[in-house]
């Protein structure tokens, strides 16, 4: 599949992974064929530099990542980096068939019936669903098709390039996200339908494929920040105490009595018990998975009765105790914890495994984009 928004830089050289999140900047540097983890680095994205998934201030964007790049000691200044969920749109649309050149404006006329705002003010990108040589003439085509405001790809740019990067790729989060589970896409006898939900503070995504082929993208307007506004209310706590309880006593299920004494709480034990904490944010619970019923139905109804094989779940909005289990149970789809450092060499003189394990749910996607700079770029 084509990058999206790939028309900015394509040079043959390798380049760091950098994720913009509302809740944290992710960094990672990849070397080599395979790739072997270089270094990485997390920090809180400076309060009020993005809003509803726009870059409003980018010095102050720029001036974090430059802290990241000086205790990286990286000498890389290319980067692959995405924009957020909600600043994407994403259809999939057909079109005759016809060559890639010409394919352009066709798209571009198609997608004009989709996207919410005029044409000319858009950064857009696609690519077909499938081998041009595998439709017959004559035929439709499928395209995933993605699209972002002008303005919004600008800021970015202007944020990165203040901070003495060049971007090469603005990518789509969670497709970055499933470049981290190729090898699960495939299997030797079949293409599995794979489920990935990625869960961030800002926002969710959730994507079905079948092999490596889009089936199912959508954006979920619900994520981490809506467990932590839950429990800001519940308990009366300012945003930053709220994200601090949920991190800590935070959980989507009402432990058993084992489960309880293993939980280890503190002296706010009684503040924070499970009972409370579950029913603070069981509404959300009660609508993520909502949200999800949904969106499988429409697959079903558009695919047909086609089960989901296996799922993958990413994000830092995951974290949240037995959050995994509980949707896994709910939706009646086999989940666990997408592991970025499948196929990563890691040298365990210089790295933790496992605080890299504990990392995971959040590294999904930037390792993700830190392997797309490592491939060549086509």
């Amino acid at each position: 599949m084509r990058d999206f928004f790939g028309g900015l830089l394509r040079p043959r050289v390798e380049a760091l992974g950098l994720e913009i999140g509302s809740a944290n900047i992710k960094m990672v540097e990849l070397s080599g064929t395979p790739p072997s983890l270089k270094n990485l680095s997390i920090r809180p994205t400076p309060l009020g530099v993005i809003q509803e998934g726009s870059i409003t201030e980018p010095g102050a964007l720029a001036d974090a990542i430059k802290e990241m790049l000086t205790e990286m000691r990286t000498r890389k200044r290319y980067v692959v980096t995405a924009a957020s969920n909600l600043a994407v749109i994403t259809r999939t649309l057909q079109v005759p068939k016809m060559p890639l050149k010409q394919m352009e404006e066709a798209v571009r006329w198609e997608a004009e019936r989709y996207i919410p705002f005029p044409i000319d003010e858009v950064v857009l990108d696609y690519a077909p669903l499938d081998p041009l040589e595998s439709i017959p003439e004559g035929e439709q085509m499928d395209v995933v098709v993605g699209a972002a405001r002008q303005e919004t790809v600008a800021s970015l740019v202007e944020a990165l390039k203040a901070a003495g990067l060049e971007p090469l790729i603005i990518d789509v989060k969670p497709f970055a996200g499933l470049r981290t589970l190729s090898g699960r896409l495939v299997a030797t006898d079949r293409e599995p339908i794979t489920l990935f939900l990625e869960i961030g503070a800002e926002s969710s995504a959730l994507v079905l494929t079948r092999g490596e082929r889009l089936l199912l993208n959508r954006v979920i307007n619900l994520s981490g920040k809506d467990f932590t506004a839950a429990i800001s209310k519940a308990f009366n706590l300012d945003a930053v105490a709220a994200e601090d309880a949920k991190k800590n006593y935070g959980l989507a299920t009402i432990p058993t009595e084992d489960e309880d004494l293993l939980l280890d709480f503190d002296a706010e034990r009684e503040r924070f018990n499970p009972a409370r904490m579950y029913d603070a944010i069981r509404p959300v619970l009660v609508e993520l998975t909502t949200e999800l019923r949904r969106s499988l139905e429409f697959f079903r109804v558009q695919v047909g009765d086609l089960g989901v094989d296996q799922g993958f779940v990413a994000g830092g909005g995951s974290k949240l105790r037995s959050l995994v289990p509980l949707l896994a149970d709910t939706l009646g789809i086999p989940l666990e914890i997408a592991d970025p450092w499948q196929g990563i060499q890691i040298d365990k003189s210089r790295f933790d495994l496992e605080y890299l394990r504990s990392l995971s749910p959040e590294f999904t996607v930037p390792v993700g984009l830190a392997l797309r700079g490592v491939n060549p770029l086509d």
